[in-house]
């Protein structure tokens, strides 16, 4: 990839255990099913979810460095 869009993009996942990831290249995750179990309103977690987009990076998000990263993939993040 030679464009940086990690600035412009507005994908998020979902994964299978519950987690949000703002970026597949970055191994930082949120736990939703946790905030939900505890019972934060929808409120609360739109403002978790709002704070995670915050933090995604504007290049690549390390993308470079991928292989000594430790990172779930594909197939383990219910792609």
């Amino acid at each position: 990839m030679t464009d940086h869009f990690c600035g412009t993009c507005n994908r998020l996942r979902i994964t299978a255990d519950g987690n949000i990831k703002v970026c597949l290249f970055g191994n930082a995750e949120v736990s939703l099913r946790d905030m939900i179990r505890q019972g934060k309103t929808d409120d609360e977690l739109l403002e978790i979810i709002g704070a995670a987009v915050k933090k995604k990076k504007k290049q690549h998000a390390g993308m470079f460095e991928l292989a000594s990263r430790k990172n779930r993939p594909m197939i383990l993040i219910g792609g």
